[in-house]
């Protein structure tokens, strides 16, 4: 398993590369902004209210991706409750921002299925080979040792189920051919006009000059299979629970210890 579709939504000041207005003081505005605006419908938690549904889950019956969200609150939904509401594009992101840190928030207390079954899960197809979690694991894919901190529970399926839906950059791969016949692939680093910096499978960094390159593609999509079909029921919802529960410590257990 290589879930290169998720990233760490904190890689910029606690920011998400995919949410522009989604720093945790982004967050706290967009809180107050659905406190003011959509709690009346939604409830005070967004886990729902008499008139709107729950927004807790991460999965919505009309807007799944952030982009559709945003044209939710923005245009509304014709025939409903749902109705457009007047914020510029900063408050709509912030609110957007909000109601991701809440659907991961509570994922793992959300998760159907089992945890220490989905570890089994995670390690007996092979996901260690690729990715660390917390333990030991492979480097060619993400670190998920804090991944439940990271992403949704739908975001988590989305990965395990269509890995190429979302492939961040950092994950990008470079296939090449040398102009001595080697071929030589890897988890493209970093690309300047002369050269390319690769991880290779073994986790060995490599440097490879342009000019000595007969042929090379930067490949898109995820080295990873897609495990629809591949797993029961069952068994996704374990290894969701797994890896929803798979976060980092908050400032009260680090204390602790």
């Amino acid at each position: 398993m290589f879930l290169a579709a998720i990233v760490p939504l904190q890689a910029q000041h606690g920011s998400s590369p995919d949410v522009p207005f989604s720093t945790p003081e982004d967050q706290a505005a967009g809180a107050r902004s659905f406190r003011s605006q959509c709690a009346a419908c939604h409830g005070p938690e967004a886990s729902g209210g008499v008139v709107g549904p729950s927004l807790s889950t991460g999965t919505f019956k009309s807007g799944g991706s952030d982009e559709a969200l945003y044209r939710v609150i923005t245009k509304g939904i014709p025939g409903t409750a749902m109705t457009a509401f007047p914020l510029n594009g900063r408050e709509v992101w912030q609110l957007i921002a909000y109601l991701r840190a809440v659907n991961i928030g509570k994922a793992a207390a959300q998760a159907k299925g089992d945890a220490a079954k989905g570890e089994h899960v995670f390690e007996s197809n092979g996901c260690i080979r690729c990715h660390t979690n917390g333990k030991t694991g492979g480097f060619v894919g993400p670190d998920l040792s804090e991944i439940g901190s990271h992403r949704s529970l739908a975001q988590l399926e989305s990965s395990i189920l269509d890995p190429d839906a979302d492939v961040a950059p950092d994950y990008w791969s470079l296939r090449a051919k040398t102009k001595t016949g080697q071929t030589v692939t890897g988890i493209r680093l970093n690309e300047d006009m002369t050269s390319f910096q690769i991880r290779e499978a073994s986790g060995r960094l490599r440097s490879l000059l342009k000019t000595d390159l007969a042929s090379y593609e930067i490949v898109r999509k995820s080295p990873m299979p897609s495990f629809k079909g591949k797993l029961s029921p069952g068994d996704l919802d374990d290894v969701i629970a797994y890896l929803a529960s798979l976060r980092a410590q908050t400032n009260s257990e680090v204390e602790a210890k």
